[in-house]
């Protein structure tokens, strides 16, 4: 099934009856989805590693404030200070940055896979009625004037495709004007008495510009 027909697809399904989305038919268009998902992620990436580098450095400078400040109550208490005291504070900051740094890292994954996982989302919800959009006018390219769809609830360009459906009721309307006319024209002709075959092309004019309507 082609990206296009998996639009149209998924545009015409009723809406009490949809069916879970597979994560790959989210790609109706994948190198602008991923293009556009990933400049959002790496901007967003960019900056929380900026971001992130700030606040371990804060956060190891306040490991060895504290470590430091023990030291000094220990030294204050009369505590001695032995090689195994300052093993334990040296992995007690070493584990405490040890933590934040796995924190800010985890943080950052999380968030690029939610804005990646978005990104295609809201993407899709465009993607999805340009190619239904697309569709439609080829169709009228082709002569067929009757051609009709709709979107789904979440989708966007819900105020484009409005005016496509006004823009073919207007073409439709002017269609039948015009067939009106030709038949109005026909009859003239025929009770007239002028031959069929004098007004064979007018009818087959007139024949070709009522199939673009039914």
């Amino acid at each position: 099934m082609t990206a296009e027909a998996q639009a149209q697809a998924m545009s015409s399904k009723p809406p009490n009856g949809r069916k879970q989305r597979r994560f790959r038919n989210l790609l109706l268009q994948p190198r602008f989805q991923l293009k556009y998902t990933a400049m959002v992620v790496g901007v967003t990436l960019v900056v929380a590693c900026v971001l992130g580098t700030f606040a371990y450095s804060y956060s190891k400078g306040q490991t060895e404030l504290l470590a430091i400040n023990r030291m000094e109550t220990a030294i204050g208490s009369g505590e001695e200070i032995t090689d195994e005291f300052t093993r334990d504070m040296e992995r007690y900051a070493a584990e405490a940055d040890t933590m934040v740094l796995l924190g800010i890292i985890g943080g950052i994954l999380f968030m690029v896979l939610a804005l990646g996982v978005t990104g295609i989302m809201v993407t899709h919800k465009l993607v999805g009625p340009a190619y239904r959009l697309k569709d439609l006018l080829r169709q009228v390219r082709d002569g067929h004037w009757n051609a009709k769809g709709r979107l789904r609830e979440g989708d966007e360009l819900h105020d484009i495709f409005e005016v496509f459906q006004e823009m073919t009721a207007s073409l439709r309307a002017a269609q039948a004007e015009e067939i009106a006319l030709l038949d109005a024209a026909i009859e003239s002709a025929r009770s007239a008495g002028v031959p069929d075959a004098a007004i064979a092309d007018i009818v087959e004019v007139r024949r070709r510009m009522q199939s673009a309507l039914d």
